[in-house]
């Protein structure tokens, strides 16, 4: 099997005059980054912290917006809509963005096609050329994806559809969240690669949260591609390891999707693991934890948390 899938890699802008290196290193791997404004960069602990890092992230886009080497394949992360931070985002973008800059814009929790419509006319995106991803990732934009993507058919803003598995599990108060050798993942995720294909968009798969499994990931990406043989995906990392970005992989056996566990105990165990390697792995400038075995975002040490206190009680 031949692997041409486009590479989605999250970095987070916090530190952002280590970035320029980072690119040069990743060039050779025709990666694309995106430049996050969002969950990288937030404490769950501390809302004076999350206030200097985002602070940090858009000095960062500002600098990297200055560099005279110019990249190729880079895209953003702003905060939601909803967010405190979307409208010093918004400003950040309208005061550096240029068609050289970025690619794309990645927006979470997009509900509604107006959203893109509205950053689109502050920020004259389609005269730079610039394309809008939308991310779904809760109850709402699911809901309403068939809706945002007919609305495009015309103005052609989107250039495919982000799927946020943590946010969406968190929203839907899931416990524990499917993993991709659940039944229950590929359950919410192929409504919205039908829709995909229906509007012809790309689909980006949710940031695969293994980080030390890149057998299951190329298991992953032969499923998808058996499953819907006419599908224009791409996939999405948060850790930058050579053995996911082989060009050549060979999958010895398909993936095998099983139910997960209902038990109790199972899960209250699983909870406790979630948290403990949560605040074992975590660093005050990043929102993440980077265990051993996987990625844990704040979502589900939340969620993790939430499931034991309603247990308890």
């Amino acid at each position: 099997m031949f692997n041409n899938s486009k590479i989605f890699l999250y970095i987070s802008l916090v530190r952002y005059k280590a970035i320029p290196k980072l690119l040069d290193k990743i060039k050779k791997k025709n990666l694309s980054i995106i430049l996050d404004f969002e969950d990288s960069s937030k404490d769950i602990f501390s809302p004076k912290n999350t206030n200097e890092l985002k602070s940090k992230c858009r000095d960062g886009f500002s600098y990297i917006t200055t560099l005279k080497k110019k990249y190729k394949n880079i895209y953003i992360r702003i905060n939601a809509e909803k967010s405190r931070f979307y409208k010093k985002d918004i400003l950040c973008l309208k005061k550096n963005l240029s068609e050289k800059s970025i690619n794309g814009i990645f927006v979470p929790k997009t509900e509604k096609y107006e959203t893109l419509l509205k950053i689109n006319k502050i920020l004259k995106l389609k005269k730079k050329k610039i394309k809008l991803i939308p991310i779904i990732e809760n109850k709402i934009g699911y809901k309403n994806l068939d809706n945002i993507l007919f609305n495009d058919k015309e103005k052609n803003l989107i250039y495919g559809i982000h799927y946020g598995h943590f946010d969406y599990c968190l929203n839907n108060k899931l416990w524990p969240y499917p993993e991709p050798y659940h039944k229950d993942f590929w359950k919410i995720i192929f409504p919205i690669i039908e829709k995909c294909i229906k509007y012809k968009k790309k689909f980006i798969q949710t940031p695969f949260p293994l980080v030390n499994s890149p057998d299951l990931f190329y298991k992953s990406i032969h499923f998808m591609h058996k499953k819907f043989k006419n599908l224009d995906f791409a996939l999405s990392l948060v850790n930058f390891d050579n053995r996911f970005f082989k060009k050549k992989i060979k999958v010895k056996n398909n993936l095998k999707p099983k139910n997960m566990s209902k038990e109790k105990l199972y899960k209250i165990k699983f909870a406790n693991k979630i948290i403990s390697n949560y605040l074992a792995s975590k660093k005050t400038k990043k929102s993440f934890s980077l265990s051993n075995k996987r990625f844990i975002p704040p979502h589900q040490f939340v969620s993790a948390k939430f499931y034991l206190r309603r247990y308890e009680k």
